[in-house]
């Protein structure tokens, strides 16, 4: 039988290419699980803060107490996973969970409606285009990280609706017309577009 070794430069060349795939695709699943405790309460949490967030305007006025809560969870995983070298314990996990599903109690029991305040009965339109940009707003401050590079870009353009809403509202002594908060509403949807495209 023939020997078949590899050639020095065709091994050196394979470990080469299998280096080059895992930089591209990312770690061994086996790495990527090293860690399923910590795993789980993140995607817990990531699923909170957009939970949170697509309910924006629908939380009672409780959202910057329910995003302090968020964090608070956030800054104690991480903590616990300083004083245990980079794991969580079953108990800290249990813990976290508990939290999380307390905070989505609170989430769920503050959807709905707020009462509407003098501006939103007096200025119905302003105040649906306003609400839209507020969630908005929040989309993108959630998604800081994953829009592609183009977060300045697409906080500049809701800026640009935000000017234009206002300066609606000045040249008709404080309203906006049907016309006008129809051409907002599309600028609004677009923006949503672009987020959604650029998300990564």
């Amino acid at each position: 039988m023939r020997n078949t070794k590899i050639p020095r430069t065709t091994a050196g060349l394979c470990v080469a290419i299998v280096a080059s795939l895992v930089a591209v695709l990312g770690m061994p699943a086996q790495a990527k699980e090293a860690h399923p405790r910590h795993a789980e309460v993140m995607n817990r949490d990531r699923h909170l803060a957009h939970e949170m967030n697509k309910d924006y305007g629908h939380l009672s006025g409780h959202y910057n107490q329910l995003q302090k809560q968020d964090a608070a969870i956030r800054n104690q995983t991480r903590n616990d996973m300083q004083k245990n070298g980079g794991y969580l314990t079953k108990a800290q996990q249990k813990q976290l969970n508990g939290e999380e599903n307390t905070l989505r109690s609170e989430v769920s029991a503050d959807k709905g409606a707020p009462p509407k305040t003098q501006f939103e009965q007096d200025h119905p339109r302003r105040a649906e285009v306003l609400h839209r940009d507020d969630r908005i707003g929040g989309t993108l401050n959630a998604d800081a990280g994953k829009l592609g590079g183009n977060l300045s870009s697409l906080k500049q353009q809701q800026r640009s609706i935000r000017q234009q809403e206002q300066a609606d509202a000045a040249a008709n002594g404080g309203y906006i017309t049907k016309t006008q908060k129809g051409q907002l509403n599309a600028e609004e949807n677009q923006l949503n577009q672009q987020i959604k495209a650029d998300y990564k």
